[in-house]
């Protein structure tokens, strides 16, 4: 973080501030899914579960030890919709310094979620998009976290190359699923 732009900025804004545009992308490939609509959403909840659980498995134990996956909402979600569990993408190799890249999309994902779930339409099942009581205080909880755990540059850059990664992960869902949408 010796960068003149990084000076006086925690480790989460530098990160934040690498991925915006990988962020933004990842919102452009499922704004098409409107989710209002109950084919959408099936396409939606089922291109999240191409991209999440190998993700998931890949992070379980290591980076922010309060982490905890979401696969199971997402699998009761589709399971409700009648809706098979697709098979899911291959995940790239993560190691314990990479597993805080993908833990910081899948953490601010939850935020996501919440705004996603109000736009649901009554009786939709929403668990995966659901926030859960204590997720304010889990993200500034992950955030800090996140901080205390950088080392330096070298820990950011692979940290930043695998939060880049888990946002294309999710985009080649959305691509996948988006021809399906009528």
């Amino acid at each position: 973080m010796a960068e003149p732009e990084n000076r006086g900025r925690t480790a989460r804004f530098v990160l934040r501030d690498r991925t915006r545009e990988e962020h933004e992308a990842t919102e452009a490939a499922f704004a098409p899914f409107d989710l209002e609509n109950i084919d959408h959403y099936r396409a939606f909840l089922t291109a999240h579960a191409m991209a999440l659980p190998r993700l998931e498995l890949r992070v379980t134990g290591l980076g922010w030890q309060s982490w905890h996956p979401r696969y199971p909402r997402l699998a009761d979600d589709l399971a409700a919709l009648r809706i098979p569990l697709p098979a899911p993408m291959i995940a790239f190799s993560v190691t314990p310094v990479t597993a805080w890249g993908v833990q910081y999309v899948l953490e601010g994902s939850r935020l996501g979620g919440k705004v996603l779930s109000d736009m649901l339409p009554s009786g939709t099942p929403r668990r995966y998009l659901s926030p859960d009581p204590d997720m304010g205080r889990n993200w500034q909880s992950f955030c800090a976290a996140f901080d205390d755990a950088c080392t330096g540059a070298d820990w950011l850059d692979e940290v930043t190359d695998a939060a880049i990664e888990t946002f294309r992960a999710f985009r080649r869902g959305a691509a996948a699923m988006a021809e399906d949408l009528r």
